[in-house]
């Protein structure tokens, strides 16, 4: 307790001491500085981050995948540095004659620091690209991305140089006067301090003018070249990376912020509250959102779907000896490491236990990225009711494919606009690509099998009718209200009772792309957008309620509960058919829980981790974090809990023989003890194979799956390598299912 107060008393000495000795100029030029200061630290924070406390959710933005992205990103790194050093010059430089504060002494007026102070913020971002994009390319490659960039960004500040030179005063007739004018107009109401001396435009002023210009070139070439769109991408393909929009919107926030709060700041008008109050006023009035979008599907079908003709349609593609054997799959959510387990999973248990396990599955309810996995998994079956084994690897590939560069590329343009008071330019200038929602669905779309005919639930309505396909089912949830929305072609019965709308209830006579149900249900927070059906279709119609539609793992991140529920309704007493006979029979129901995550530890460790020093974090975010971690052992449990009782009631229901219900959760593989252990050793007794376990662990052993939709080609082949090791495990969850799937059913 003592060392504690001494610590506090040190610090309170430390902060008053600062204060008092440094002069009261100093605290106001911090305040005037404090966008360019804010993104400073921002540019020189975000690296260090990736590699530390962010690592799950920033590493994977700076693992780049060629030269050019290498080179992009370092050039995009230093137009920022300059951004904020441009804004840094206009306030030292214009502040004593605008606000009436003494010039800081120190401060040089050359303009040499200006380039040392942006390679400086650039730095950071560079190393770590350099660094971390290891994992992706050769040292050769790197090195030859580090010089082109470096390169770039001298070309860049040769461009500049010439621009600034070309529109000076002197070469450019009345253009100073002109400029004068513009100032002038805007300030009548405050004052042109700051601005102009001597009838002329501070020099700071038109080089962030100039600046302004060409950078505004990049920003369009990039907008233009880098579009996001459906075809599949070739093999050579120049794409930027996520970090170099990141860098992009940097420059612009610190130009665009760093102007308005210089000249806001003569009138004590708070820039933050202006651009919220505003900001609010053009969406309400504009009615600004995230959309998605409708078809029309006048056979949309009407009444509840017969599920028992959908299976029994279904097991006609087995043998006759495996009929009366069903497989249900929940594919559960956890981002884009989720969709390539599941991509793993089902196409990995095809190998393992043949193809008439593909024929057997009857339904595959999915959760976020499981419903990315699933999607792709789908997308590649023929007639005969499951995909080919040559097409695994476009499955697997497809599932885990790097989306987000088109993310960054719908945050810094159509989404950037709706944010800067420009709501309309996304139809106007992209009407195809409106926000990052989209982009995402484009970037998906290139993997699929067919890019250019996005494939719609109606297509797969057509396909599960026929029996080639099991009944697909994306799990949503509604903002409004909370209740599950089903993205399935099929229409549910009961909905008001268990809280759902299908598609077909909520949207009717409606259709939407395959691509845009997956996205639907994988709504990741932050990197795609909630949205809603578009008015221009939607509003057509009053029938539709337009919810928003936000992740499925909100309500259930398993996809256990619409699985537990159409087994339920299939399984239920039906009344005596009359004529063909369509309800199958099943004798036994495999379930399978696919599970991004180790399984959860069934008793506590026995020896505590070492306490961290995390009492602000857990006082802030502990809230937050609680919620976040006990749904993976409660939907555990749960699941565990419910297949029980469905045991149990059909146990009950049932006169004349009972059905056999499996059910098996398979996670993705937890490290041992001793790797745990092992990733603290020393660096000479760390193996490669317990480096590699890095990838999804963090030093202490803790699950740590990257959050961004992207993976390295580490991380993808651990993900390989992880089923690789379950089925190698002879105790473990698949030589337990091939037993009971070869010997005892005999379904070879």
């Amino acid at each position: 307790m003592l060392k504690k107060i001494i610590l506090w008393l040190g610090l309170v000495a430390l902060v008053v001491t600062g204060w008092l000795l440094l002069p009261s100029a100093f605290w106001q030029y911090v305040f005037f500085l404090r966008i360019p200061l804010l993104m400073g630290v921002l540019l020189i924070a975000l690296p260090f981050l990736a590699k530390g406390a962010l690592k799950s959710m920033l590493k994977n933005l700076f693992v780049l995948r060629s030269a050019v992205q290498i080179a992009l990103t370092i050039l995009g790194a230093t137009v920022a540095g300059i951004a904020v050093t441009f804004v840094v010059a206009i306030i030292l430089g214009g502040a004593p004659a605008r606000f009436g504060v003494p010039e800081l002494p120190g401060v040089s007026s050359s303009k040499v620091w200006y380039y040392a102070l942006a390679i400086a913020l650039a730095l950071p971002t560079t190393l770590t690209v350099f660094d971390l994009s290891r994992e992706e390319m050769e040292k050769g490659k790197r090195w030859s991305g580090l010089f082109f960039g470096v390169s770039s960004g001298i070309i860049f500040l040769f461009l500049f140089k010439l621009t600034r030179n070309f529109l000076s005063v002197d070469k450019v007739p009345g253009l100073n006067e002109s400029l004068v004018k513009v100032v002038s107009f805007f300030t009548k109401h405050s004052s042109a301090k700051g601005y102009i001396n001597n009838s002329l435009l501070i020099d700071n002023h038109f080089d962030a003018l100039v600046f302004f210009i060409v950078l505004l070139g990049i920003y369009l070439i990039t907008f233009k070249v880098f579009m996001p769109n459906s075809l599949p991408p070739k093999k050579n393909q120049i794409e930027a990376p996520a970090l170099l929009y990141v860098m992009l919107l940097i420059s612009v926030s610190a130009l665009l912020l760093g102007s308005l709060t210089f000249f806001f700041d003569y009138s004590r008008i708070s820039v933050l509250f202006f651009w919220v109050a505003l900001a609010a006023t053009i969406y309400r009035l504009l009615n600004v959102d995230h959309y998605f979008t409708l078809k029309d599907d006048p056979e949309q079908p009407q009444e509840q779907t017969d599920f028992a003709a959908l299976v029994q349609k279904r097991l006609d593609k087995q043998e006759p000896f495996a009929k009366d054997t069903l497989v249900v799959v929940c594919a559960s959510g956890g981002g884009i490491q989720a969709a390539g387990w599941t991509a793993q999973v089902l196409t990995g248990l095809q190998e393992e236990l043949g193809e008439s396990f593909t024929k057997a599955i009857g339904l595959i309810s999915s959760v976020s990225g499981g419903s990315v996995g699933a999607m792709y998994y789908l997308d590649r079956f023929t007639d005969k009711g499951f995909p080919p084994t040559s097409e695994s690897e476009e499955i697997f590939e497809g599932a885990t494919a790097n989306s987000l560069d088109a993310v960054g590329w719908g945050l810094a343009y159509p989404d950037l606009w709706r944010v800067i008071f420009l709501p309309f330019l996304p139809d106007i200038l992209t009407p195809k690509v409106r926000d990052r929602g989209i982009a995402i669905e484009k970037d998906w779309q290139g993997h699929m099998k067919t890019p250019e005919r996005p494939k719609t639930l109606a297509d797969w309505r057509a396909e599960v009718e026929e029996g080639n396909i099991p009944l697909p089912v994306l799990n949503a949830t509604l903002v409004e209200n909370g209740w599950r929305l089903l993205v399935t072609p099929a229409k549910f019965p009961n909905p008001e009772q268990k809280k759902f709308f299908d598609f077909n209830s909520l949207y009717p006579g409606k259709d939407i792309d395959v691509v845009t149900g997956a996205r639907l249900s994988a709504t990741f927070p932050y990197i795609s957008p909630i949205c809603r059906a578009d008015d221009r279709v939607a509003g057509k119609d009053r029938k539709i309620a337009n919810y928003h539609v936000a992740d499925g793992g909100y309500f259930d991140n398993s996809g256990f509960v619409t699985a537990l529920e159409w087994l339920e309704e299939l399984l239920g007493e039906k009344p005596p058919q009359t004529g063909e006979e369509t309800t199958p029979e099943i004798k036994r129901i495999l379930i399978l829980q696919i599970n991004p995550f180790p399984v959860p530890e069934s008793k506590p460790q026995e020896q505590p981790k070492k306490e961290k020093k995390r009492g602000l974090f857990m006082a802030t975010i502990g809230p937050l974090l609680g919620l976040f971690k006990v749904r993976e052992p409660i939907l555990t449990s749960r699941n565990l809990t419910e297949v029980e009782l469905l045991q149990e009631w059909k146990k009950g229901r049932q006169n004349d023989g009972k059905v056999e219900i499996k059910y098996f959760p398979i996670f993705f593989p937890s490290i041992t003890e001793e790797a745990k252990l092992g990733l603290k050793t020393a660096e000479q007794e760390v193996t490669p194979e317990l480096k590699a376990k890095q990838s999804f662990y963090s030093a202490e052993g803790e699950y740590e799956p990257p959050l961004s939709w992207k993976l390295t080609k580490r991380e993808k082949e651990e993900i390989r390598k992880g089923w690789n090791k379950i089925v190698r495990d002879k105790e473990g969850t698949i030589e337990k299912l091939k037993n009971l799937w070869l010997d005892k059913w005999n379904m070879k």
